[in-house]
């Protein structure tokens, strides 16, 4: 048998009580728990640690030699459990958060920050594919990645399904068109976000599917440089729809493909589901629309 923070809290409630009574009242449990408790440890131990007097109790000397440190285990035990109620109560805590497309994520965060203020934020962008193997490593507590299909082991939302467009300035020639072919596509410099995009390697498996080749001329890690770069000309963009902003002054064309769509997840392991500023911010995705709530 070990010793319990139960039974050092009956020990220490019986001699500031001077009773078992008392001591059962002030710690919510019945008072011949309090003796099984008492009880256990003499029986184990093989020494008096009460002095039983009628309804009077109080401690033997072998307790006495032992009271301050049981109250000193008590009190960071105390301390202990106050911290990790504020995390629970969202009153302290911190979470770690990556992020693909801030577009989607931050009015999340957002709302999460205002519920929560107490809570310190770290987030980082990143493209999906490169937030997932640091999710799995706990480098994350949570992220917002795309991905066609739900991500395998995970515990989900699913946040919103996008399709994959053109981006371009408002005086380019596709805008009159008003949509694009494969063969229109294919036929112009992309400019892309990196290798490990999610949006990224579902638009190029749907060109190669489609049989066609792509002209990517530029790879490039931010939102805010492909909007640069498309509207110094260097090429048109590929983005989800949902990413194009009014005032980034750009024009989305779609593509006559219905298949070219694209999820948004915001994900975390099974196991940390519970934690509860990650739960929380699950909670903040529904709260916003999710509109899949799953465990694969």
């Amino acid at each position: 048998m070990k010793l319990s923070i139960n039974q050092m809290r009956a020990v220490e409630a019986v001699v500031r009580t001077g009773s078992f009574s008392a001591a059962a009242k002030e710690l919510g449990i019945s008072q011949p728990s309090v003796s099984n408790h008492l009880s256990a440890l003499e029986k184990h131990y093989r020494t008096q640690l009460i002095h039983r007097n009628g309804r009077q109790a109080e401690a033997t000397e072998t307790c006495r030699e032992i009271l301050s440190r049981i109250r000193s285990v008590l009190a960071m035990t105390d301390e202990i459990e106050h911290a990790l109620e504020g995390r629970r109560r969202m009153q302290a805590g911190s979470l770690r958060l990556g992020y693909s497309t801030y577009q989607f994520a931050m009015p999340i965060l957002s709302d999460f920050m205002m519920k929560f203020p107490d809570v310190e934020i770290e987030a980082r962008s990143m493209a999906s594919n490169d937030l997932l193997p640091l999710l799995e490593d706990g480098k994350f507590d949570v992220v917002f990645i795309t991905a066609e299909e739900a991500p395998l082991g995970l515990h989900f939302e699913k946040i919103r399904t996008e399709p994959i467009v053109l981006v371009v300035p408002p005086d380019h020639p596709l805008c009159e068109k008003g949509k694009a072919s494969w063969h229109d596509v294919a036929s112009y410099p992309l400019v892309q976000r990196e290798n490990s995009s999610g949006t990224r390697r579902l638009f190029e498996k749907a060109a190669r599917r489609a049989g066609y080749e792509l002209n990517t001329v530029l790879a490039l890690g931010s939102w805010g440089a492909i909007v640069t770069t498309i509207n110094a000309g260097m090429g048109i963009g590929v983005a989800m729809e949902g990413e194009v902003l009014s005032s980034n002054n750009l024009v989305t064309i779609p593509i006559e493909d219905d298949d070219l769509h694209v999820s948004h997840y915001v994900a975390c392991l099974p196991e940390m589901q519970h934690v509860s500023a990650i739960r929380a911010m699950f909670d903040s995705v529904f709260d916003k629309g999710g509109i899949i709530r799953s465990v694969v």
